[in-house]
């Protein structure tokens, strides 16, 4: 089989690359941060910010780098000399040197972006796909192997908040996490008219369910989720863009606590033989879990300004988002095994 004409990655291989990995994510939100509260030492594309960020890329793409020549001297062909599951990864990597190279350009010719503008820049989104899909590395690697050889649980688990907190960060403007519109405090802050933050609370809702349930649903098939994994996932995330942003701190026990539950619902519906209807289930209860402790943390540290029909139609709807997502898993009328 071509499986089997591919290296496998060792323990010690997967170990640094986590460590690259989470220094290149870390670097981003650093960098983030340092464009929140420190403007003024953003004149130039050589900053420490900029350091940590394009080191660890640096360090990620030396790894693979240094693991194809490794293997290549073993006797593996060029085409062959990388693990098959992180094959991906390198595209990744090359794909984030591209958008290094014209970020600097970028830079040059028009200077540094502001704000929102930072997140659309097309360099800087560049570099969000290709860093998504490097840092997703061991987390892409349930595609490749047998569930039996899927026991590394901690590069599996953070590579998926690695690449699910770069896909966050790009779309924080609509976070529900960083702009928690329903709040009475976050509204009096940021006026604009209440439709339009209805609005923009409701569509911060469904891009977060999108990006969770996403990553979750596309791997469902490939591996079992260890208890503690959304705990971990939803925990690292929101309290990364927690500390980046500088308040909101009541969303990280409730990340925790919403965590908790996920695993306790994924333990009871998600059995080692997944039909059908408990992934839907799972589908809908996820998020839907999630928001509900989300608007439970206003109503215990706020006053929400939303109706009550507003809030719990948004906790519906991101449960029923995740139902729908489920269908580009499952078609109607196809059971698993």
């Amino acid at each position: 089989m071509e499986q089997n004409r591919f290296p496998k990655a060792s323990a010690s291989f997967e170990l640094f690359y986590l460590l690259f990995a989470g220094l290149w994510t870390a670097g981003l939100y650093i960098d983030g941060w340092a464009h929140m509260h420190l403007l003024s030492s953003l004149e130039s594309f050589f900053t420490p910010w900029h350091a940590i960020f394009y080191g660890g890329m640096t360090l990620t793409g030396a790894l693979l780098m240094a693991e194809l020549y490794r293997n290549h001297r073993k006797g593996y062909s060029l085409y062959f000399a990388l693990p098959r599951e992180y094959r991906f990864a390198f595209a990744g990597v090359l794909i984030a040197l591209v958008g290094g190279i014209g970020d600097l350009l970028w830079h040059t010719i028009f200077g540094i972006e502001i704000g929102v503008e930072a997140l659309l820049s097309p360099t800087h989104l560049i570099l969000a796909v290709g860093g998504a899909v490097a840092v997703g590395g061991p987390f892409h690697a349930v595609w490749y192997r047998h569930r039996e050889e899927n026991l590394r649980i901690v590069p599996t688990v953070l590579s998926f908040v690695y690449c699910m907190s770069i896909m966050t960060f790009m779309l924080q403007f609509l976070n529900p996490f960083k702009y928690p519109w329903a709040a009475e405090s976050f509204f009096d802050m940021n006026p604009t008219g209440f439709n339009d933050a209805v609005a923009l609370g409701i569509a911060g809702i469904f891009i977060f369910t999108g990006i969770f349930m996403g990553l979750v649903l596309s791997s469902l098939k490939h591996w079992l989720y260890p208890f503690g994994s959304f705990t971990t996932i939803l925990g690292l995330n929101i309290f990364s863009m927690t500390l980046m942003v500088g308040d909101q701190y009541r969303f990280i026990a409730a990340a925790v606590f919403a965590g908790l539950a996920i695993d306790m619902a994924y333990s009871m519906m998600m059995p080692k033989v997944r039909g059908e209807y408990s992934i839907r289930l799972f589908s809908f209860c996820a998020p839907a879990i999630l928001f509900t402790v989300y608007f439970a943390t206003l109503f215990l540290t706020d006053r929400v300004i939303w109706s009550v029909h507003m809030w719990t139609g948004a906790i519906a709807l991101s449960g029923m988002a995740g139902i729908l997502m489920s269908y580009l898993l499952i078609p109607p009328h196809e059971h698993t095994a």
